[in-house]
């Protein structure tokens, strides 16, 4: 029997907060998934909120193109002057944001009111 526990299922929840936009995003965004997220991310941009806060507290896993779907979504928001903040990612997703240089992109906060709060 395989553990699969560290591979949840992928799934998304937005909310309106302030201005902004709460993206939480849970489980694990594999590459099948990837393509989703950077609809969703896209999608939001296109809202032209000054803020999309991705909540990664419940994501226990992303793959590289995942990383590139928060990217394209990133760039999308430049077009207006937006920004993505990210929140409370799991030690192993910081670790990988860190590794790949994201940080520099991305402010991370310890929590949805920390990165409202700006």
């Amino acid at each position: 029997m395989t553990d699969s526990s560290h591979h949840k299922p992928f799934r998304m929840n937005v909310t309106t907060r302030d201005n902004a936009i709460v993206l939480v995003v849970a489980g694990s965004v594999s590459m099948t998934d990837a393509d989703r997220l950077q609809e969703k991310l896209v999608e939001l941009a296109a809202e032209r909120v000054a803020v999309i806060v991705l909540d990664l507290k419940e994501m226990n896993f992303i793959c590289s193109v995942g990383l590139g779907a928060i990217i394209v979504g990133y760039l999308k928001c430049r077009h207006h002057a937006g920004q993505i903040r990210l929140v409370s990612p799991v030690p192993s997703v910081r670790e990988l944001l860190e590794t790949t240089r994201l940080t520099k992109l991305f402010d991370i906060y310890d929590s949805i009111e920390d990165a409202l709060a700006e």
